[in-house]
């Protein structure tokens, strides 16, 4: 499956898009209440298709409560039964630490629609093998423009729409393309050690500055959120201010990510296997608090893991508890250091190390001989 985003020109009639949008927030929100009814009542939990099933009936048997119901494409509203029933499924194999929870009308939210909500002109033949749609697509009756920043490759399978808080939307397009990313193997394996102001430290001596982007920015986003707050509510320059306020968190947001997917696709085009330490995220918060959350970690990490994916590359990760930092790669041994000391010479070997430097090697060591790697050059720098 291949998934390109577009977004869609502002126009009046984006109105109608906005109401499916809170259509199927209602859809969400009765029939998660409805499980919590059931729950505190001590009755079994309903699964998708007796959910399925109740909002046939429901829609049928009560038209003049349920008509809004029928605005939305009827799959569309079976997906999202099928979203509440993951969520469930999710908490109850405990992978997720919460069941799902009620949706606030001033948040985004989105639906899916199979070819029945949506319908794109015919492609046209293009000259390199594949059709080339138009930028208008027709959703539910209502035709709309969209940037076509890109070719649509394939057969389009399902179009999730989504609005932002500054009320644009957004066409996530998913077809049936397969993308082929392989190219030659570079036979090198890294290890990296993740830290505050040095985001990344590769076994090879590359060190990847952590960009700040929201301290950065934190000037004005005070600013913005004061304006915001002393504005009258319900006045129209409140809501100006709240989208600006809104306008200053998504630049940070798309600041972030591009810096993420441009440093991903830069290491996993470098390096054959990646090999990374496990962190403890909500303790690394505890100690330094929004300095973490600004870097996004697990945001990298599971695009790092995408790009991987794609291109026949491996990432691993090491035990969290296995010493990395206060062990001397050289020699193996071990010293006691606290987290003020940047740089220590070991007592045995007489080697000076940088502390981040040391743990990526040593994590890329302790990688190597836990999973394994065969015809495959460690990067690991040489000391002094």
């Amino acid at each position: 499956m291949y998934t390109t985003t577009y977004k869609l020109f502002r126009a009046p009639r984006l109105g109608n898009l906005r109401r499916k949008t809170w259509i199927a927030h209602t859809i969400w929100n009765y029939f998660l209440g409805w499980q919590r009814t059931r729950y505190s009542l001590g009755l079994p939990y309903l699964s998708y298709k007796e959910m399925s099933r109740e909002f046939t009936i429901l829609r049928k048997s009560h038209p003049e409560i349920f008509a809004h119901w029928r605005e939305l494409d009827s799959w569309a509203a079976r997906q999202i039964l099928k979203r509440l029933d993951e969520g469930y499924e999710r908490f109850y194999k405990k992978i997720a630490k919460r069941p799902p929870k009620f949706r606030s009308f001033r948040k985004p939210y989105s639906f899916t629609m199979c070819p029945s909500g949506y319908k794109f002109a015919a492609p046209v033949a293009g000259a390199k093998g594949f059709g080339i749609y138009s930028d208008r697509v027709a959703i539910m009756g209502k035709t709309y423009r969209f940037n076509l920043s890109r070719p649509i490759f394939g057969n389009i399978k399902t179009v999730t729409l989504k609005e932002d808080t500054l009320g644009d939307f957004y066409m996530s397009v998913v077809t049936d393309h397969i993308q082929s990313h392989l190219k030659p193997m570079t036979g090198n394996a890294a290890g990296f050690d993740m830290g505050i102001k040095t985001m990344l430290t590769c076994s090879n001596g590359k060190e990847y500055k952590s960009p700040h982007f929201y301290t950065e920015s934190i000037d004005n986003v005070r600013t913005a959120t004061r304006n915001f707050s002393s504005k009258q509510r319900g006045s129209n320059n409140r809501e100006r201010a709240r989208q600006h306020h809104a306008r200053m968190h998504r630049k940070v947001k798309r600041q972030r990510e591009d810096h993420h997917w441009k440093l991903a696709l830069e290491l996993v085009r470098r390096f054959d296997v990646l090999f990374f330490e496990t962190l403890n995220l909500d303790g690394m918060k505890r100690l330094w608090g929004r300095k973490v959350s600004d870097i996004g970690f697990y945001a990298f990490l599971q695009k790092v893991k995408w790009q991987a994916k794609k291109r026949g590359k491996r990432v691993a990760f090491i035990d969290q508890w296995q010493p990395t930092t206060s062990v001397c790669h050289i020699c193996d041994m071990r010293v006691s250091l606290e987290l003020s000391d940047r740089t220590w010479t070991c007592e045995h070997c007489n080697t000076h190390h940088d502390r981040d430097l040391n743990a990526a090697i040593n994590i890329l060591t302790v990688g190597a001989s836990t999973f394994g790697v065969e015809n495959i050059r460690l990067a690991i720098v040489s000391c002094s």
